[in-house]
């Protein structure tokens, strides 16, 4: 099968790089409270570190340089290998909204891709961080998969149709809990049959005129 994206390789501190975009959806100023690739996706501002959250550089685990929203007020985040949803919860002086992390790679064809990788919880201790959180992936707004993310973790793989320009987008969300979750993802698709025969053709036998 031939890879067209790897979020974890693919990942980097440039909005739009490798096809990835970096936001999240604000649900709680969401009138219908039902996610639209086209209107609730917002780009995340800031890339680095986070000294107040300290996710980055955690002593139990390390994210490495995130995107965030505002360190110190949300817990909306999101790195290599996942990311951090923000919870309607008394969390000190952390805004009580829930953000969804959203993660988005842009189509670049057209067919039926196989969308795989592993959704899990890596911070499943405390009274806000343990219990489950939830993991969609979203294609042109339509939801395509979803699965609880529990302390365990699991692997997962389905297969979606998309176009080219199809917004193919990965969310993370409180449960209501919230927490360090990894939520990674390759795309692959089998190679398309005009493909194999070019390939046969160019690497087969040479014969001499």
């Amino acid at each position: 099968m031939e890879l067209l994206a790897d979020s974890v390789t693919g990942f980097s501190g440039t909005q739009g790089l490798n096809n990835w975009s970096y936001g999240y959806w604000d649900r709680s100023a969401d009138a219908d409270r039902t996610y639209n690739a086209e209107t609730d996706f917002r780009h995340l501002q800031h890339f680095g570190d986070d000294p107040v959250n300290g996710l980055s550089t955690h002593s139990a685990f390390t994210t490495g340089p995130l995107w965030y929203q505002e360190d110190g007020v949300y817990y909306t985040s999101l790195w290599a290998e996942g990311g951090h949803p923000n919870a309607v919860l008394d969390l000190g002086d952390h805004a009580p909204v829930e953000h969804w992390a959203v993660r988005r790679w842009e189509s670049t064809v057209d067919g039926v891709v196989t969308i795989s990788g592993h959704a899990g919880k890596v911070m499943p201790w405390g009274a806000n961080w343990s219990g489950g959180c939830t993991a969609r992936i979203v294609v042109d707004s339509e939801l395509v998969y979803s699965t609880p993310i529990d302390n365990n973790g699991a692997e997962y793989s389905t297969d979606v149709t998309v176009s080219v320009g199809s917004s193919v987008d990965f969310l993370i969300g409180p449960g209501p809990s919230i927490g360090v979750s990894m939520f990674t993802a390759t795309v692959r698709r089998q190679r398309a049959p005009q493909d194999t025969e070019r390939s046969t053709v160019e690497t087969g036998p040479h014969r001499r005129p």
